[in-house]
């Protein structure tokens, strides 16, 4: 089960000596990069899972706060993760490398400060296995301390583990060579950082992936990188309790869910078209939109997203994952105003299977408009979400919760 840590230096990490956490089988999560509750949603079904069976979950997170707000408590334990705090590079997301140079994994110096950290933190909770939600470093750590891990994310976080990765642009021309080069930098880091600690030398970034198993908490049609019929798919596992229920305002047309924050480049000219329009919208994002409108209800707590999608005729957004499953599930079609690479990426991917319209990130008033009328009109665009509500129509979220915890603990060979 779990291997031992020869070959770290005492220096840059102590050694091993307590039991793990209470005496109880732990397995601890863990979560770098990214900054909205949905990281947390995704690995809270998890450890409730893992619970029925005896398994504790601690969570090592980049956010206190926002871990600690899931309601029903599941993590026996919330630490602060070990974070890379250097500005973001602006080069172009090529591949995923690209995307987890945000984490110090393209600086070797970096990337062993902060492997270190992780050896350290897995001294005090003594996991018996690693589940990494979009936490790069701490992979390689579980890699140099022997330890087990696994991948419980959507797929942009838990990429295929090829050479070289998949693009994380596929509408521009393919250029392996191009996505070899963008993965360059991580796999030199990946293989100086396990020399430094005496540990098994991997040959770069996909072999740690490859260590650890991916098991996608979304849908085929969500799959950022195409679906793959070797992936397992549990779907979207979303749930962390919002009970608010509020009415739809007065107005004609199709009912909109907007879930933006007020902020959001598209959240001015959204507001205008949907006031223009008339049609009834129920608004909830943080901060809150600036709206003043009679056909616009601003829901200043957060919604059940379940019971407002399946009233919805059009859910219009920033493209966030979990919404943007549920919808699919209540056969609700998607605008989608982007505002990172990551949900462009979805956006493009559901446009290309008509479950959505994808706009830019900065639309205008006649751009959001015209995606809005043709999200609620097109023939094509209906079929293709009544189609996709009708697969998920039986999805049971308590099956593939216990589904996801029991494949996990096997992974991870907790018995």
């Amino acid at each position: 089960m779990r291997g031992g840590s020869a070959g770290r230096s005492a220096e840059l990490a102590p050694p091993r000596t307590a039991r793990n956490y209470d005496g109880v089988t732990t397995v601890l999560a863990t979560w770098e990069l990214g900054r909205a509750l949905g990281h947390v949603a995704h690995l809270a079904p998890l450890a409730r899972g893992l619970a029925r069976r005896g398994i504790a979950t601690a969570l090592a997170a980049r956010d206190l706060i926002t871990a600690a707000r899931v309601a029903d408590r599941p993590f026996a334990r919330i630490l602060q993760a070990p974070l890379y705090q250097r500005p973001e590079p602006r080069t172009p997301t090529l591949t995923y490398a690209g995307a987890i140079a945000d984490a110090g994994m393209a600086d070797v110096d970096a990337a062993t400060v902060l492997v270190a950290a992780w050896l350290q933190l897995f001294d005090g909770v003594r996991p018996d296995g690693i589940v990494a939600e979009f936490a790069p470093a701490s992979l390689l750590a579980a890699h140099v301390a022997g330890l087990r891990a696994a991948r419980v994310a959507p797929s942009w976080a838990a990429p295929p583990a090829t050479t070289p990765l998949p693009s994380a642009m596929p509408w521009r021309p393919d250029d392996p060579a191009g996505r070899a080069a963008a993965d360059a930098p991580v796999d030199a880091v990946v293989a100086a950082v396990c020399r430094r600690f005496g540990a098994p030398v991997l040959g770069g970034l996909a072999a740690l992936l490859a260590g650890a198993p991916r098991f996608l908490c979304t849908w085929p049609e969500s799959d950022h990188y195409g679906a793959s019929v070797d992936a397992r798919y549990y779907g979207p596992m979303t749930g962390l309790g919002a009970r608010s229920r509020p009415a739809w305002p007065a107005g004609d047309g199709p009912r909109v869910f907007v879930y933006l924050p007020g902020d959001h480049a598209g959240a001015a000219p959204l507001a205008v078209a949907l006031t223009a329009l008339g049609w009834p919208a129920i608004w909830h994002g943080s901060p809150l939109p600036a709206v003043n409108a009679p056909n616009i209800h601003v829901a200043a707590v957060a919604v059940d997203t379940v019971h407002v999608l399946g009233e919805a005729a059009v859910c219009a957004g920033r493209g966030g994952h979990a919404t943007g499953c549920e919808a699919m599930r209540q056969g609700c079609p998607q605008l989608i105003i982007p505002d990172t690479l990551e949900v462009g990426l979805l956006g493009w991917r559901l446009e290309g299977q008509r479950l959505a319209r994808l706009l830019p990130g900065a639309p205008t008033v006649a751009e959001v408009r015209a995606g809005l009328e043709f999200v609620a009109g097109d023939p094509g665009v209906a079929a293709a979400v009544r189609a996709a509500a009708t697969r998920y129509a039986s999805y049971d979220a308590a099956a593939a919760e216990d589904a996801l915890a029991r494949d996990v603990a096997t992974a991870l060979d907790l018995r």
